[in-house]
């Protein structure tokens, strides 16, 4: 008998939560967008967005910069200045960029790059006359210190896509100026060189007068040195005299 109760309350028990366990997969929170998504939503609205979070490595006009400088290709252009790699993922500019072309659905060049111009890519998908964009961008990481910025890379990159050139800048790139971070460190190293010429020069410049009052010592004795000898030697010579008129 008690054991027909005890199953009998189990299978009640059993009867009221199945409905909320079912219930609880629909009414779950949907995942959040994909950062493809939360990008290609800020590009519909703005063919060029630019991060907020990096304020060192971008200046207040740097979206009204980027948009003149793309404005020149004569063709649709969507920009992303955006950190490539965030919390350790793997989604890179490499990756974003077909990413956003599949969201937008537009036709048009599609370039990611992150603030401080180290990392980006650019590809072309329709939208006009064809621009070389991939020899343009990969002669731009040639000539371009990894640390420009995003605003003076992307620059540079429309200068070498609208050139006719891009091909031959990519095979045979300029000289690629110093970064800032070398261009301070050298500049440590020669204020450093410097700070030590003067160093040995007043060592130098001190030992030298220090030394001043020894050599002047030593002139005045040598001086001293050389009127006792000739003072001694007239009296000697004068005392032989007297010794041979005494003897006379």
């Amino acid at each position: 008998m008690r054991t027909g109760w005890f199953v009998l309350i189990l299978g009640t028990l059993a009867g009221l939560l199945a409905p909320s366990a079912a219930a609880s997969p629909a009414s779950a929170a949907p995942a959040p967008g994909s950062r493809a998504d939360h990008l290609a939503a800020a590009l519909r609205r703005d063919p060029v967005y630019v991060t907020d979070h990096a304020p060192r490595a971008l200046a207040p006009d740097a979206p009204a910069r980027i948009r003149a400088a793309v404005r020149r290709l004569g063709v649709p252009v969507y920009v992303a200045v955006t950190p490539t790699l965030l919390g350790g993922g793997t989604e890179g500019s490499d990756d974003l960029v077909p990413l956003l072309r599949d969201r937008l659905r537009r036709d048009g060049v599609y370039i990611v790059v992150a603030p401080e111009g180290t990392d980006g890519a650019a590809r072309q998908y329709g939208g006009g006359r064809s621009l070389p964009v991939e020899d343009a961008w990969a002669a731009t990481e040639l000539e371009m210190p990894y640390d420009a910025g995003a605003v003076a890379v992307l620059d540079r990159f429309v200068e070498i896509a609208a050139s006719g050139r891009a091909r031959e800048r990519r095979d045979h790139p300029r000289p690629r100026p110093k970064s800032k971070v070398r261009q301070a460190l050298d500049e440590d190293d020669a204020s450093d060189r410097r700070a030590e010429l003067l160093e040995r020069s007043a060592f130098g410049g001190g030992a030298a007068l220090s030394g001043l009052p020894l050599l002047a010592l030593l002139v005045v004795r040598r001086r001293a040195g050389r009127r006792a000898v000739r003072s001694g030697g007239r009296n000697a010579s004068k005392a032989k005299n007297g010794q041979r008129r005494r003897r006379r």
